[in-house]
């Protein structure tokens, strides 16, 4: 994952979200944020990182992690990683009741991974600034 593709799914993104096709836009932003938590782990070093492991327990290694190593406690703040956390909480619930209806949340829980995209965003530039200086 490079700033430009990041860029040009974030484009993408809008695109579908502005065309009326809110569920598409809601996969596509999970799916760029769970690809930005696993750029986030694989750069800073977590210990025991498996790419393969679900979401809420990458999300809970990367908690750990942040206590022991000051590097990615400066690229990711416990407080940005609680509102992950608290994300990952509702997208589950969302994927589970998507199995059974079509969910009436699509567009509040769309403007909430866009604001977790956006912290995911600024932590994944902190970390392609430091690797180009």
């Amino acid at each position: 994952m490079t700033q430009r593709k990041t860029t040009i799914a974030l484009k993408k993104i809008e695109s579908n979200f502005n065309k009326g096709y809110i569920l598409e836009s809601l996969l596509q932003n999970y799916h760029l944020n769970v690809d930005l938590l696993k750029l986030i782990c694989t750069k800073s070093e977590v210990k025991d990182f498996d790419a393969d492991k679900k979401l809420k327990s990458i999300v809970n290694e990367l908690a750990k992690e942040i206590d022991e190593n000051q590097k990615l406690k400066t690229i990711v703040s416990k407080k940005n990683l609680k509102i992950v956390k608290v994300w990952v909480g509702k997208m589950d619930v969302f994927f589970k009741t998507l199995k059974h209806k079509y969910p009436t949340n699509c567009k509040t829980l769309f403007l909430e991974t866009q604001k977790v995209s956006g912290v995911l965003n600024i932590s994944a530039h902190k970390i392609f600034g430091a690797t180009t200086k």
